[in-house]
């Protein structure tokens, strides 16, 4: 089955940089409106937004949302730490949790959508 995710950007080519860095995706097409990033199974579709134009504050990290895109990534917590910081976005302290196997935190990207990573090889 493949799955993906559909996020709102201000700054389509910005956000489609940080999400293709740390996560190793591929941009299939897009332009000044759109792009389509994947990975194996995983689509990820960045869309052009007008609220964020209109002086929307995109890039404070928005916890309040009713969703949390959440990505598996088997290389070690210092490595996709330092992808997201190197493009722009943050990772919150790490809390000692794991689930699954794998240790979890939350960050978020460029533009302050958070996510949660889930860190490591499954029962490794």
């Amino acid at each position: 089955m493949k799955t993906g995710l559909v996020i709102y950007a201000s700054s389509i080519e910005k956000l489609a940089i940080f999400y293709a860095h740390v996560f190793d995706l591929q941009m299939i097409e897009g332009d000044h409106s759109y792009a389509l990033l994947v990975g194996g199974d995983f689509e990820l579709v960045l869309l052009e937004t007008e609220v964020s134009k209109k002086g929307l504050n995109v890039f404070e990290a928005r916890e309040n949302t009713a969703l949390k895109p959440t990505f598996f990534v088997d290389v070690p917590f210092e490595v996709i730490s330092e992808r997201i910081k190197e493009k722009g976005g943050a990772v919150f302290p790490p809390k000692n949790w794991t689930f699954g196997g794998r240790q979890v935190c939350d960050a978020h990207d460029c533009e302050g959508n958070i996510f949660q990573l889930r860190v490591g090889i499954r029962g490794g």
